[in-house]
Formats: C-alpha cells, sequence, structure tokens
C-alpha cells in the first residue's frame, strides 16, 4: 500500500473518530457547538437536502478560535444525517511528508474515484483542517472543486488565508469568520448548566439598540426586554469578575482553562507572534514581521497613530507601514476604523486601530506597563464593543469616528439610516457632553458603561450597563 493509499485509508472518518475529537481531554465532557454553528447547519442542510447552494465553506479566525472543533462539529452533523463518506485532513500534519492538496486530489483519482473526479456520483465531504498549511492552497482547492463536482468541501484556516483567497475561489466558497468567543458563550462554557441566552432575545435586544426610532423607544423596549436579561445575568456567579476576567483573557476558547493570568498573556503573546512570523509570511510578502510586532506594540498603547511619526522613528517608510497595516487587518488581529466624513475625510486623515480581541492588546502591553489602569482597560472596552459590532454586522464598514479634536466627539458612530447613533463608551462614564454636544446631527445617543446596574434615559441619550450590551 502506498503512503497516499495509507492516508486516505486513515482519513476516512468513523464514528469514534468523531466523538472523540469532541470529547474534552481534562474535563471530560462533550465540546459543545459555538452559536455560528447554526448558521454552518442551514448551509450544510440546504445543500444535501436539495443540492444546490453553496457546497464549500472556510472558517477563517485567529488561532484558538475553536475553529477545528467547529470542523468536528459539522462532521458529526453530516455523518448522523446525510452521509458517512467522510474524509478528514489535517495539513498541519501531513505537510511534514510534503502531501498537499494536489496530491490528494490525485490520490482520490486513483484510489477511490478510479476514473475522473467528475464521474463520481457518490455523496463526498472532504475536510481540510489549517488548509493554509499547503502550498498554493487556493489554486488547488478551486481545481479540486472544479472537477469534483459532488464533493461537499469545508476548510478552516488562519485568518491570514484571507489574504490568498482568489477571486475565482470567493466566488465558490463561503468565507465564515470565527471571532472570539462572545460573553454568554464564555459563561456557559464556565456554568455546566447555565445555556447561553436564547436566539430570540438576542434579536430583540439587537433590533432595539440598532433600530429604534429614537431615544425614548429604545429606553422602553429595553425596560421590556429587561428582565430576561437579569434572569440570565443573575444566574452568573460574581458577573462583574467574569465580566473582566472574559474581556481581558478569556475570550479566546483556547485559553478558557488556564488559570494562570500570567500564562495566559504569554501564550497570548505566543499566537501573536506565530501569526506574524508564521502564518503571514507563507501568503503574503511582509518586509519584515519585527516591524509589524513594533507596529502592534505602539497600536497597544494608543488606537491613533501619526504614520509619518512612526515611519521616523522605527526607520521604515510609510508605504510599509500602511501595507504591514492592511496585512494586519486582514489576519484578523486589527480592526482598522476611518473617520466620519466623505470620501477624502476618510482618505487622507488619520484612522484608528483596535484590536480583534482585547486579551491581545493587554499581552501585548503587558511587558511595558502596568495594564491593570483605567486607560488600558477602556481601550480594552472600545476593542469589546467593536468585536461585537463586527460579529453583528460582519464588517466595520459602516463604524466610524468623529476627527474633528476641536470638538466633543463620540468615540464611535454606527452610520445607519437616515440618520447615525452616536456611541460612548466608559468605565464609569455618564456625562452626555462628547454626545450632546457634537455637530453631528444623530438620530440618538447610546453609552455603554460598565459599572452601572441600571438603563437611564437622559433626553436623547440611553446609558446602557455594559453587562446588558455583552449579551448580544
Amino acid at each position: 500500500m502506498t503512503e497516499l493509499q495509507q492516508i486516505l485509508e486513515n482519513s476516512k472518518l468513523k464514528k469514534e473518530n468523531i466523538n472523540d475529537n469532541l470529547q474534552h481531554t481534562f474535563l471530560q465532557k462533550r465540546l459543545e457547538p459555538r452559536e455560528v454553528f447554526t448558521e454552518i447547519k442551514e448551509t450544510v442542510d440546504t445543500y444535501f437536502t436539495t443540492g444546490n447552494g453553496i457546497r464549500a465553506l472556510g472558517y477563517a479566525g485567529l488561532r484558538g478560535t475553536g475553529k477545528t472543533t467547529l470542523l468536528w462539529h459539522a462532521a458529526e452533523h453530516i455523518y448522523k444525517n446525510y452521509t458517512q463518506n467522510i474524509f478528514f485532513f489535517d495539513f498541519s500534519k501531513l505537510i511534514r511528508h510534503d502531501i498537499n492538496i494536489w496530491d490528494i486530489k490525485d490520490a482520490f483519482e486513483k484510489y477511490v474515484v478510479k476514473n475522473y473526479l467528475a464521474s463520481y456520483k457518490e455523496k463526498i465531504v472532504l475536510i481540510f483542517d489549517e488548509v493554509h498549511e499547503s502550498p498554493m492552497w487556493a489554486e488547488t482547492l478551486k481545481v479540486l472543486y472544479d472537477q469534483f463536482r459532488i464533493a461537499f468541501i469545508l476548510v478552516s484556516g488562519s485568518s491570514a488565508l484571507l489574504l490568498q483567497s482568489t477571486a475565482d475561489l470567493v466566488t465558490r466558497m463561503l468565507i465564515q469568520h470565527i471571532f472570539p468567543l462572545n460573553f454568554s458563550e464564555y459563561v456557559g462554557f464556565n456554568h455546566q448548566n447555565l445555556q447561553t441566552i436564547n436566539n430570540k432575545t438576542k434579536e430583540q435586544l439587537r433590533k432595539s439598540i440598532f433600530f429604534s426610532g429614537n431615544a425614548e423607544e429604545l429606553f422602553n423596549k429595553l425596560q421590556i426586554i429587561k428582565p430576561k436579561l437579569d434572569c440570565f445575568i443573575d444566574k452568573i456567579d460574581n458577573p462583574e469578575k467574569h465580566i473582566y476576567d472574559y474581556i481581558a483573557y478569556k475570550n479566546i476558547i483556547r485559553f478558557l482553562l488556564i488559570e494562570s493570568k500570567l500564562k495566559i498573556n504569554t501564550q497570548i503573546q505566543e499566537l501573536v507572534r506565530r501569526v506574524i512570523y508564521e502564518d503571514i509570511p507563507k501568503i503574503a510578502k511582509i518586509t519584515s514581521p519585527r516591524n509589524a510586532e513594533k507596529i502592534l506594540s505602539r497600536l497597544a498603547a494608543s488606537d491613533e497613530i501619526n504614520i509619518q511619526s512612526l515611519s521616523q522613528s522605527i526607520g521604515i517608510s510609510q508605504d510599509k507601514i500602511n501595507e504591514s497595516l492592511y496585512i494586519l487587518e486582514k489576519a484578523e488581529l486589527i480592526d482598522i476604523l476611518y473617520p466620519y466624513g466623505g470620501i477624502d475625510s476618510k482618505i487622507n486623515k488619520a484612522k484608528k486601530y483596535f484590536f480583534m480581541s482585547p486579551s491581545i492588546r493587554k499581552a501585548i502591553l503587558t511587558p511595558f506597563m502596568d495594564t491593570n489602569t483605567k486607560d488600558i482597560y477602556a481601550k480594552m472596552l472600545e476593542d469589546t464593543v467593536i468585536l461585537y459590532l463586527k460579529r453583528i454586522f460582519g464588517e466595520v464598514n459602516f463604524l466610524s469616528f468623529a476627527s474633528n479634536k476641536r470638538q466633543k466627539n463620540p468615540d464611535l458612530i454606527i452610520e445607519t439610516l437616515p440618520k447615525p447613533i452616536l456611541l460612548e463608551i466608559g468605565i464609569n462614564k455618564t456625562t452626555t457632553k462628547q454626545i450632546s454636544k457634537s455637530r453631528i446631527k444623530y438620530k440618538y445617543g447610546i453609552i455603554i458603561n460598565s459599572k452601572i446596574d441600571r438603563i437611564e434615559l437622559r433626553k436623547d441619550i440611553v446609558i446602557i450597563p455594559l453587562k446588558y450590551f455583552l449579551l448580544l
């Protein structure tokens, strides 16, 4: 038997493989699917029940966000309901044997189909984990997709795989972004008998906060939902501590079981280094990974940087800095927000930079300064809110900030129609001046406050406790 035959034989899934990979080694409990699995399941069901729709799904996200586990949940669902003809390939292991997607394609033709791939008629599923480890994965995956017309394909990879996704591949494969945990997912993991807040309540909360007609309507709708939110929060032991731990350390699923805060910081620092030094160079030209690290350190200390000053201090051109920022954004280490206004403002004025996970900001700064200060935590709160907004709305293009430093400005502008929503974020912020004194004509304002317990209405501004916002 050839090596490729052996790999194919070992890669075909059995029930025991799936069960073992969905059982947590230390807790001896089943790993439950994340909330995003509902969307993945709908895509799978549509294809296998109708034969139409999307037949290639990609999971892209930071290391440690649970992409591999989602693959196993998808495999289990398909195995139980549609076909047991499922093959799972882990390229973090296969690449050591110089096996790539093209080799696997050839092996299927030779040993399984024994003909052209297009001639195969049985339901079949191909799963590729850590796909970015395979050379020229985007081009070869496109060929495999086009020739193996019956195959349903699932892939996972670093967020950096988005940098190499070709236009041809994007038209064939839906890329699902896998974000860090939301707070209710984190709580569900730490409180084994507590279910995550239900989708109906989440949707009511989302519509109330972002699509009310005015501040009074928002306030009244929140009062109606509040008992359901309180019912969930009241079941959490010491919710304030859990909120801090979630924001500072445990929004990335890989670190949930680590008790040592120092160890979590160290492992997050290593995660960032692996993205910069291993993932990105494989699929994007980056002048110097070391410079990317320096840029991240500057961003962690301040969300707004002067490109010209930074260029002089670290000794690389402004073009190279902008190139690195673009790559770091596509790798989903950072989010970039543009100033409010027309095209000229967005292109020519300074931008603001936030971290995909607030824990990354804390971990980067830990060797350089005291990260327990209010200023750093306030920045981490902003990271958290932007993460939520990106998860809810898909992109951050609708988010901006007011760049006129001579005026009172809110932290964020949510560009809803016909007028935007102005948003302030703070540890114990109750003053409304940053919104009420703004020259921007707005629909209503929102202040997210991490210390208060009750919802307040101040004319056209609603103050919302952070604990409620985190249940979105």
